[in-house]
This record gives C-alpha cells, structure tokens and sequence, in this order.
C-alpha cells in the first residue's frame, strides 16, 4: 500500500466540494455550443444564422462578430469561426446560445451551412512531399507572433547540428537505418472542456474555465478579443485532468462573445465526441534516423528527422518540434549529429500539446534504433548505451554542458531491479528504454502571509492540475521552510489573473520547480520578518532563532519561546502584518549557439533529468496478445519533495504510455476521426494496469528547490519505447510503428516466420 501524504486539495475531492468545469452555474445562464463544418476542406458558399436567431432566447455569432481575423501562437493563421473556407472537418463557423438544452438543439439544427467540398491532403508524408495540394496558400502573408520556417505546408523547421556528419557517414563501417511511426492520441481527461463567461459591469469579462494555463488563456483572449489584460479576467475551476490539452483557448473567446451579445452569462461543455474529434491531439509523427558506426562499434555519427503533423493550423507544433530535434541523440553521445523536427500542415484536425510533447515519438525512435544498432553490431543492448552514455561535463547535441548526468545509473538500477541477465522462456523478454527530459522554465511568483492563528496563506497564480505540485509539493516545500505542519499551509488563492502572481501554467514538469522556488524566495523573507520580530520578543539575537513546530526557539535554551500565532499579533502593533512576495524565473541553461539554428523556440533541456523504464512482457504467438508481467522505473527527481506523490505520477505516466504503445489511436478516414467515443477510442483500464516499482534517483539540481527537479511528463516518454523493444526481443520482430495491437503483432510474426522458414 502506498504511503499516506497530506494534500491540500484532498478533502474538497474526496467530499465532492470541489467545483469542476461542467458544474459551474450562474443565474440567468445561458447554453452554448458550437455550430461545425462536416467536411475537411471546402468552400463556404453560405451560412444563414436567421432561423436560428429568429427562436426566442437563442444569441449566435458568426465570424463578423469576431474583431480579429486571425490568431495563432507562433503563426496567426487560424480564423476563430471560418467565413470563407474550412481547413478541417469540425472547423468552427458559428456559436449559438440558447437558455436550456432542447432550445440549443433546435438552433443549432435551424443553422444552414452550404459548403463546396474540395481535395485535402491528409497524409503527414504525402503533405510534406513535393506537389503536394497546399493547405494554406496564402501562408506567406500570414503574421507571426515568432520567426519560423514556412513553406509550401511547413510551418515550422528547427535544427541542431554539431560535428562534420557527412564525413562521419562517408567513413563509416557500418551504416543502420531506420523509421518509426505513431497516430494521434488524445489526452485522455475525463472532465471535458468547459467554461463560464460574465460580462462585468464595465464592460470587462471573467472567465471561469477548466484550464492548466489562466494566463495565457487570458492573453490569448485578450489578442482575440481586442481587449486589455485589464479587462479580462480568468479563473481557472478545479481542473479533471488535462495533460496539456487545456492550456490555450479553446471555448473562451465564443462564451465571452455570446455573453456579451445576450448580455447573459453563457456556459460552454464541450461534447465527449467534440473531444475526440476537434481538440489537439498529440501529433502522429514518423522519424527516421541514421546512425554511423566505427570499426570499434562505436556510434559516430545521426542523422535524424522528424515529421510533426500540425493539423490544419500550426497552434504549438513548431514549439513541439523545437523540444523534438533536441532529443535526436538521446542522453548518449554522438560527436557529429544532425538533428531537425519539421512541422507540417493538413487538412485534418489541429495537434497540439500532450503531457511530454514530442517525447514518446522521440525516444520511441531513438530506443528502437538502439536496439537495432545492437542487434547487428551483436552486442548487448545494455552495452551499447552504456558505451555512449553521456557524463559528467560532455556536451550534449545542442552544446549544453552536462552535470552529473545519471542515465547509467538509471539503466543500472532499472535493470537489476527487473533482473534483465535472468533466462526467459520462449515468449517472454525484457525491454528498456532511456531518455532525458527537460524541467520546463518560466516566469512564477508568489505571497506567503503569516496568519493570526500562526498558520501560514499561500497565493500563487499557479493551478493545480491534479498532480499534486502545488497540493503537496509546494506546500511542503513551505512547511519545512517554516517549520510548520504541512495542514498549517493553506492554498487560499491559486490560478485567477486578478489575484495571483503571474505564472507560465502547469506545464512542462516546472510547476513544483518554479513556483516552489519563487515560495522559497518568500518563505526566506517571511523568516527574517519572523526571526526579527521574535527577537525583540524574546530579548536573543534573531542569528541564534530557530523554527520548530509553529514556534520560534532559541537554540540550546530549553523554555525560550515564542509561538507563531504570539509572533503575528506582536507584529500587528510594530511593524505590520508579517507577509512576502517573490518571483522566480529559472536562469539561461549555456549553449553552444554555433550548433543551433536561429529559429529554435527550443534551445536547451533546462535542469535536465534522466530516466529508464524496464519491462517483462509475455507475447501469445497464438493471439498476438501482449501481457505485461513487470515494471520498473528509475527516475532522477534530483531530491524527492514528496516521494509517494511522485510515485504516483509515475504510475499513472506509465499508464497512458501503455495506453499509447498497445491499443490507443485516433482513427482518421480521409481527415475525419471516426473513433469519437470512449467505447471506440480505447483507454486504458484498471484491466489494463500494472505494478510499476519505483526506483527515486536523487542527483540534485543546482537550480531546483532543495534540489528538486520536474518529475511531471517523462513518465509518459518512455514506455512505449520499453513495451515495443521487449516485444521485439520477444518475437524477434522490430516494432516501428504504434500502437502494437495484437493483429499488428500477428503480421510481424508472420513475416519473421516467413523469413526464416519455421514458427516463432
């Protein structure tokens, strides 16, 4: 059983207090839903709202409503609701509202949308490819927010390179060569998106949504809107999962738009097929890599590219991309490497960000090639990395200096602990995978306050997603920090732009790391406050004072104390209330900019930590079933705030990684998902769940609060790369595509058998 902790937010979920996106109401509310093509590319010879408009109480709003035509966050190329052309099937053209759910459906119904189909291009391969149709050809007029490649169909390309790698290849003894595929996957999250939009009495809105990100939520709003940020308020309601797909705009801008209009509060709850359907999945992606080897077995040079299916509008793609060509080596050295990540359009639904964007494709990729690289050199696949792993002061692809880099002290834990030199029986094998992985930065800050009852009142413009960061990490990073009991801090005021401290969102495993620092910075300050107070207090110097279980001591003088609650009311008639603020923003990790491309949103994995996952499976030649017998992860979190917390953030990574190498895929016919439900969109269940042992590496980082590192995303990068190269060495089949169901299985080990004339 795992070991008990404390969470703020524990008692509010489990006594059903906690208010979540689809249960916000407001008096005189208004329903909203949106109105959407159903074919993925084609002209728009009509739209006629008037039926709609004509039944009482219905508001609608179309793209003349809208004061900014276009929008987007590296590349403005996306309209909020189209008017002349649709790009993708379930493309929005209009917003209508309406005061209860049977009025909404006959609105909805009475909209009549005439559009001219036309050819799209829903292949990644084919839209990259010469003469290909062009999604957008009036890519180049388009605005950027960021400088980025664009061309034909790219709306993105970043690249690293280091080293001479063609003379690498043309010297080689040995050159392997290889491609790996994977679908589209949705985040999974239980809780649909939804949102609640007021007009104030100044004209301003708040917004209450379902959102990891409320400011830039707002600052996409406020592009969108045309507005100031001081008009626009958003507060994020307590958040049923998201994993990356709730942090940009998705229905805020329609409900302020119709909330305005009707002069109404206007709710919007997105519909699970919608979900599936129209939200930003993670990318299907193909990668094809080259490895160089010397005479000695040694890898010498990569060539590597990645293809990143954007969906009709570029969104973040090209940010994704950035993080993806920095993974082209893995945590392995390789003198001369070239690495690029190319964002590509089609007519298809727009991709987006997904817990560890581009980070299963990528060491998919790279741990399947490892694999094959041991393969034909004949060596054993722990060997092989442990020959290339990077150490202490090596420099990485992009030119950033490493230290302490503990992959092999992963591999080596990992390995044991699944006890990878045991014989198996005929079926069963033992795959692993390593990686690297980022702590994402940007800015944060946060007040810490001294209560009268000696408790202590956080506030941070953070949200809690879930994971526990803020709930548990945080809050025990104060509680050590003030010698207090972890239920003597109190979240009073998170995620809401009019009350918090600005924050970059629940992204990128920074959460703890940020925030945490930036509570550090006002713990230090609330301390001195404390210890100077105190001092008078106690008549001792404030250098000879000590925090321990809500009261100020003086070292080694037994009866020499003060409580905290004493602390706080002295200080009311002194010097004021005792209270702090501070900001974080992580410093510049150096790089070597000769090695990176001037258009790379992406440069450097700061504060990096480094993984392997290791796995048992047992593949039915009978079925092509593949069962997972064991699971072990060993994970550098540079020091271990609240170790049962991370354990689970790790369980349930590994769960969606599962979910992502055997079963689920969002199932495009010529640009449409036909899979728009959870009977037909595959997650994965308890049935489905595994033991996974945890094995808690603490390498500190020099940055990271008490040396913690980001554990959030790399649970999910790793094992699908595990699963697929254990089930290659289970079948002798390499598994280069996703996800492995049991007929892709059957294929592969037919073709094994074909080729070596006898059953596997």
């Amino acid at each position: 059983m795992a070991e008990p902790f404390f969470r703020s937010d524990a008692q509010a979920k489990v006594r059903a207090k906690a208010v979540y996106g689809v249960d916000l109401e407001a008096p005189r509310m208004l329903l909203g839903q949106v109105v959407r093509s159903d074919v993925p590319r084609g002209r728009i010879l009509s739209l006629d709202v008037s039926a709609a408009e004509a039944i009482p109480g219905v508001t609608v709003i179309t793209a003349a409503d809208l004061p900014v035509p276009r929008y987007g966050m590296v590349i403005r190329d996306q309209p909020p609701l189209a008017s002349e052309r649709v790009r993708f099937s379930g493309e929005p053209l209009a917003v209508v509202a309406a005061p209860d759910q049977e009025t909404l459906a006959r609105a909805v119904a009475a909209v009549v949308i005439d559009i001219e189909p036309e050819a799209g291009v829903f292949d990644l391969e084919e839209a990259y490819g010469p003469g290909a149709l062009l999604v957008h050809s009036e890519l180049a007029s388009y605005e950027l927010n960021f400088d980025t490649e664009r061309d034909r169909n790219v709306c993105g390309l970043t690249k690293i390179e280091v080293g001479d790698v063609d003379a690498a290849f043309a010297d080689a003894a040995l050159v392997v060569e290889g491609s790996y595929s994977t679908p589209r996957v949705h985040q999974g999250y239980i809780e649909p998106r939804a949102c609640l939009a007021t007009v104030d009495d100044g004209g301003g809105f708040h917004v209450v949504t379902s959102t990891q990100n409320p400011f830039g939520v707002r600052g996409t709003l406020c592009a969108v809107l045309g507005m100031p940020e001081s008009q626009v308020r958003v507060t994020a309601s307590t958040v049923g999962g998201g994993f990356g797909g709730k942090l940009d705009v998705t229905y805020e801008h329609f409900a302020c738009l119709l909330a305005r209009k009707s002069g109404r509060p206007v709710k919007i709850v997105c519909s699970r097929a919608e979900e599936l359907a129209t939200a930003n999945p993670r990318e299907n992606s193909v990668v094809r890599i080259r490895s160089a080897i010397d005479d000695n077995g040694r890898i010498v040079g990569r060539d590597v590219v990645c293809l990143l299916d954007a969906g009709a509008y570029a969104h973040d793609t090209p940010f994704i991309g950035a993080v993806a060509s920095v993974q082209g080596t893995g945590p392995y050295l390789i003198e001369n490497a070239r690495s690029a990540a190319v964002s590509v359009y089609t007519n298809t639904q727009p991709t987006g960000a997904y817990r560890g964007p581009s980070g299963p494709q990528m060491v998919l990729a790279v741990e399947a090639h490892m694999d094959e690289i041991a393969q034909k050199l004949g060596v054993d696949r722990a060997e092989l990395r442990r020959r290339h792993f990077f150490r202490d002061r090596d420099v990485a692809l992009n030119g950033q200096v490493l230290e302490r880099p503990s992959a092999q002290q992963c591999l080596d834990r990992a390995l044991a602990a699944i006890d990878y030199a045991a014989p198996r029986p005929p079926g069963r094998a033992v795959g692993f995978a390593c990686a690297w992985w980022t702590t994402t930065a940007g800015a944060a800050g946060a007040t810490a306050r001294l209560e009268g009852d000696g408790t202590i009142a956080l506030i941070t413009g953070g949200t809690e997603i879930g994971s526990g960061a803020l709930a548990a990490g945080v809050v025990s990073l104060t509680a050590r920090a003030l010698g207090v009991q972890e239920n003597e801090v109190r979240l009073v005021s998170t995620a809401d732009t009019a009350t918090g401290a600005y924050d970059f969102g629940a992204q990128g495993s920074r959460t703890t790391f940020n925030i945490g620092n930036a509570v550090l910075g006002a713990c230090d300050e609330i301390r001195d406050q404390i210890f100077e107070e105190a001092a008078h207090m106690l008549e001792a110097s404030a250098g000879d004072l000590e925090l321990v279980a809500g009261t100020v001591k003086v070292r080694g003088v037994e009866g020499m104390s003060v409580t905290l609650r004493d602390v706080a009311a002295a200080a009311l008639g002194t010097n004021g209330p005792i209270h702090a603020s501070s900001r974080y923003v992580a410093p510049p990790t150096p790089y070597d900019v000769s090695c990176v491309g001037a258009q790379h949103f992406y440069p450097t994995f700061n504060s990096p930590s480094f993984h392997c996952h290791a796995v048992e499976v047992e593949v039915d030649p009978d079925t092509g079933h593949v069962e997972i017998l064991k699971y072990v992860v060993a994970q550098d979190v540079g020091k271990a705030i609240v170790p049962p917390a991370i354990e689970g953030q790790i369980q349930g990574g590994v769960l969606q990684g599962i979910g992502m190498a055997l079963f689920e895929e969002e199932l495009l016919r010529n640009g449409v998902v036909s899979n728009t439900g959870f009977d037909s969109y595959k997650l994965p269940t308890i049935m489905e769940s595994t033991t996974v042992e945890c094995i808690l590496i603490e390498e500190p980082s020099t940055d990271g609060p008490d040396g913690a590192r980001g554990v959030g995303e790399p649970p999910i990068i790793l094992p699908a790369a595990a699963v697929a190269n254990a089930v290659a060495a289970a079948t002798g089949a390499a598994m280069n595509h996703l996800p492995m169901t049991p007929e892709l299985v059957l294929r592969h080990l037919a073709a094994v058998e074909k080729s070596l004339g006898t059953k596997v």
